[in-house]
């Protein structure tokens, strides 16, 4: 039921016109093919050597330029990351649905694995609004995954279950505690059995990556946290 109406509320700000579109970065921006021939504008970011990587799928009143600022964090601290418009979002054209959304984010992970510098060893993913749900799921298709992400969203009741059962995979959940989102990032996060899984309720009311302009310090938890489970092993 949540996702039937995550995927309506996507529609309407795609057909309202929410997300914005920047001009072309022609350093930075990428085309990806998905498995019925549609193209996916994204952009890729690399730290200019050998290193863990990360796909974030931004929140559906958003583009990939959502995750902007936490981008050039990420690539100082040695990671590659991936940001891809959804279908209806940004650059990228059409309406997605659920089977879309799935093929679309697996192809963003395949092309991320693609890239000659990336350790395919040491990937993450990360998901705000319902992007986290879409992050969940991706993790739970690709197990060799070892950390994710979630900002602000819901995790449905299979990605909950496969956290509980793979104790490899490290959770990093925040949400601000006026939402009620913050009730189900706990939940996930409280089902991991990894020693490094963690949730984080900030003050206030933001949602999804406007929680960084509201709490200047989480990209820079973010940032940490993850370098822990990528960079320097010790998630392993």
């Amino acid at each position: 039921m949540r996702f039937t109406i995550l995927l309506a509320g996507a529609f309407f700000l795609a057909i309202g016109g929410c997300a914005r579109t920047l001009p072309p970065d022609p350093a930075h921006d990428v085309d990806i093919v998905a498995p019925d021939g549609h193209v996916l504008k994204a952009s890729y970011f690399s730290p200019g050597k050998p290193g863990p990587a990360i796909l974030l799928i931004h929140q559906c009143n958003m583009d990939r330029h959502a995750w902007d600022t936490l981008t050039g964090d990420l690539t100082a601290a040695g990671i590659h990351v991936l940001t891809f418009d959804q279908r209806g979002f940004g650059n990228t054209r059409g309406a997605a649905d659920g089977a879309t959304i799935t093929e679309d984010a697996d192809a963003a992970y395949t092309y991320l694995l693609s890239k000659k510098d990336v350790e395919r060893g040491r990937v993450a993913a990360g998901g705000a609004s319902c992007g986290v749900t879409s992050s969940s799921a991706l993790a739970a298709r690709h197990p060799e995954i070892k950390a994710l992400v979630l900002l602000s969203g819901w995790v449905d009741d299979r990605s909950r279950a496969y956290f509980a059962a793979t104790p490899s995979l490290a959770l990093f959940g925040a949400a601000s505690g006026y939402r009620s989102d913050a009730a189900d990032i706990r939940q996930a996060v409280a089902a991991s059995k990894h020693p490094q899984s963690t949730s984080r309720i900030v003050p206030g009311s933001a949602h999804g990556v406007a929680m960084f302009d509201a709490n200047p310090d989480l990209r820079a938890t973010i940032v940490t946290w993850l370098q822990a489970q990528l960079v320097t092993g010790a998630g392993d």
